[in-house]
């Protein structure tokens, strides 16, 4: 994952005034460094994979891997042909794998897929007693419809049957129930519950139940999706949560040893009254109900709001997430120096936050990331509550551009306004105000449509528009309220809809220095 660039900036009143607003800002892009591959042929044994026999279908079915073996950029594979009845057509050779009827199918060494016979009526799956992956196998492709047991790497193919993983899991489907004791990266997990006695789940979409049971050594969950409930035991070993967004209930059952929290996004119910007080830690991760916690539990939480009761998006997967929030419940730090630091992302620009009532923008509790997204370190308030610009809503009646697009993100608006990037936990509104008031003449903001075709009109010194005709949403005796709205149109700083143009319609900060920038090149004299 990479990390976050955070930079702060502390801008005086001087700088503000020296300052010149810019068009546009472009984030430079960043590139990873190719994947090393290394080629290694494994002995041709039954059938290998042949590029010249691909259709344009079987070429977009196939993996990513499977391509770049036939190309030869990684490990070719070899292909294991299965006779009409799902057995392998072959006893291999022994050293790279080997089948029997009474012991089953392994893999030993090499890239393996399985290919089912083209036979009429043809079993399309493995059968075997048991299906074996050595420590040096990888299965990438084919059907397994036995008991597997894994102790090298499955990055592909569809397992019917019970798997026990004992090493890697990064990619496949997986029918039956999965029982893990190493790592589990990814893949599609839908026929049956999973188990993971020990070793971590860091991906993977599990769309049946989960169990943890930490015994023999210690389980953790540092990322996945989880659609359906997850229990949670432990015997001998602890069980840590790091990461992943879960969709059903978490819930404990016996827990001798401890139980800790740091991240992940809980949209269910989460009860974790089972285990005693000292063995509970939940020190990050977000919550839509409040967790059940056991009697005696010192730990407390703090809702996060939006104060006009828009959606906010929070970290999950090494992303954000798909949904938005209108409130959710955050783990307290446990001081000061030790607060929980939570990352959440608003469609509009954060103009304050409150920490049970008292603003904390503008102080290093507030942190501004790159990706627009408002880092909050989290002490001991009952309440954080975001304040978000709430932008005027497009209507038949009323003009609809008073948001730019380009004020959607927190660093692109402050580079926007202040002509200047990188800015760090400097907020959007302070800074924009700061910048109006000493920008507009008087220092005054306008706050509506009206006020602000006033502002600009009479910036100008009070120019004569070309149109005579009159919006029905001014009063007609209001003669210059309708010279300031017309000819403010017709210079293109601000907008109509037809024969209205919408006077107390709120405008945001953002569309008001779009205006006023938009003045300095129109061909009249500006007054202050």
């Amino acid at each position: 994952m990479k990390a976050k660039r955070m930079i702060s900036i502390l801008l005086t009143g001087s700088m503000l005034l020296s300052l010149l607003p810019v068009s546009a800002l472009a984030a430079a892009p960043v590139f990873d460094a190719p994947a090393q591959t290394t080629a290694k042929k494994a002995a041709p044994l039954v059938q290998e994979a042949d590029a010249s026999r691909s259709t344009e279908e079987e070429a977009a079915t196939r993996s990513s891997r499977d391509l770049d073996a036939e190309n030869g950029t990684a490990e070719s594979i070899t292909t294991i042909q299965l006779n009409a009845d799902g057995t392998p057509a072959g006893y291999g050779d022994g050293e790279h794998w080997y089948y029997s009827a009474a012991s089953g199918c392994q893999l030993d060494t090499g890239v393996f897929a399985l290919q089912p016979s083209s036979e009429p009526e043809a079993e399309s799956a493995l059968k075997a007693r048991l299906f074996r992956i050595g420590d040096n196998a990888e299965l990438v492709r084919g059907t397994v419809g036995c008991e597997t047991n894994n102790y090298g790497t499955i990055s592909g193919g569809t397992f019917q049957g019970k798997v026990a993983n004992f090493q890697t899991i990064s990619g496949g489907t997986f029918q039956g129930e999965v029982y893990n004791h190493d790592t589990i990266s990814g893949g599609t997990f839908q026929g049956g519950e999973v188990y993971n006695v020990r070793g971590a789940i860091s991906g993977g979409i599990f769309k049946k139940a989960v169990e943890v049971y930490a015994s023999g050594g210690n389980a953790t969950i540092e990322g996945g999706t989880f659609e359906k409930s997850m229990t949670l035991m432990n015997d001998d070993a602890s069980i840590t949560i790091s990461d992943g967004l879960f969709d059903g209930e978490v819930f404990t059952g016996i827990c001798r040893f401890p139980l800790s929290i740091s991240g992940g996004l809980f949209t269910k119910a989460v009860d974790a009254s089972k285990i005693i007080p000292t063995g509970l830690s939940i020190t990050g991760g977000y919550f839509v109900s409040e967790p059940t916690l056991p009697n005696g539990s010192d730990i407390a939480f703090t809702t996060v709001s939006d104060q006009n009761g828009r959606t906010f998006q929070v970290r999950v997967n090494g992303g954000f997430s798909k949904n938005g929030y209108e409130a959710l419940y955050v783990p307290h730090g446990m001081s000061e120096r030790q607060a929980n630091p939570i990352t959440v992302k608003t469609d509009t620009a954060l103009t304050d936050c409150l920490a049970d009532g008292v603003s904390i923008m503008g102080t290093d509790k507030v942190q501004l990331n790159d990706d627009g997204s408002y880092t909050i370190e989290v002490y001991q308030p009952t309440s954080i509550v975001l304040v978000t610009e709430k932008p005027a809503p497009s209507t038949p009646d009323q003009p609809g551009d008073e948001t730019d697009p380009g004020f959607s993100s927190g660093a692109a608006a402050l580079g926007i306004v202040l002509g200047t990037a990188g800015l760090g936990y400097v907020t959007y509104v302070n800074v924009s105000s700061l910048y109006l008031h000493y920008a507009l003449p008087g220092g005054f903001i306008p706050s509506t449509r009206q006020e602000l075709a006033n502002v600009l009109w009479t910036t100008a010194g009070k120019p004569d528009p070309v149109s005579i005709a009159l919006y029905t949403d001014i009063p007609a005796d209001a003669i210059e309220q309708q010279k300031a709205a017309r000819w403010c149109v017709e210079q293109g700083l601000m907008s109509d809809y037809g024969a209205t143009f919408g006077p107390d319609t709120k405008v945001t900060n953002a569309r008001i220095i779009r205006a006023w920038n938009r003045l300095k090149k129109v061909p009249v004299t500006i007054t202050n």
